[in-house]
């Protein structure tokens, strides 16, 4: 039993091993970039959806940033995978 389940695994994983190969990600061929930095949340989002929206980019996110300037004030930063 144990001989078959590994057989059918190994088998699987042959199969499908071209198709992984040969897939990349969407954002392989962009640069990651930090695009802006020391924003507040709401205007973090803005941009990222806006770039997204006129295809500057299609995978961002933003990110908290805790500056020393300003203690107990986050900020954010907007990163994302240029085109």
């Amino acid at each position: 039993m144990r001989r078959k389940v590994t057989a059918l695994a190994l088998l699987a994983v042959t199969a499908l091993a071209p198709a992984v190969a040969t897939t990349t990600p969407a954002h392989a061929a962009s640069e990651l970039k930090m695009v802006y930095s020391y924003l507040p949340y709401d205007t973090c989002i803005a941009f990222g959806q806006s770039g997204q929206q006129t295809g500057r980019w299609q995978t961002w996110w933003c990110s908290t940033h805790y500056p020393q300037t300003y203690p107990g004030y986050y900020t954010y930063d907007l990163w994302a995978y240029v085109n």
